[in-house]
């Protein structure tokens, strides 16, 4: 196919493109310069006592966040904040 007379009939706004005079840019769009960003998300979770203890000071109330940091048919990952001293880790199952 040479494109000549080739339309695209746009099917949201039903605007019509002429393909013959559409031109595309060059430039690649390479994400894999981007780094992901977790904002504070206001709180710091659910408190759980008695599974999970700091590493730092051995408490065991562990305020916990679950976040889906891998590809979906992994497990989720607990971010844990200590209580006591403030330490953060992750435990991944």
């Amino acid at each position: 196919m040479d494109g000549k007379g080739a339309e695209f009939t746009d099917p949201m706004t039903g605007e019509t493109i002429d393909l013959s005079t559409a031109r595309s840019s060059g430039e690649s769009k390479d994400l894999k310069h981007l780094t992901e960003v977790v904002e504070d998300e206001g709180g710091k979770g659910v408190l759980r006592v008695g599974d999970i203890r700091c590493p730092k000071c051995d408490l065991n109330e562990i305020y916990v966040i679950l976040m889906q940091t891998r590809s979906s048919d992994e497990p989720e990952t607990k971010v844990c904040t200590c209580k006591n001293c403030g330490k953060r880790f992750r435990e991944y199952q």
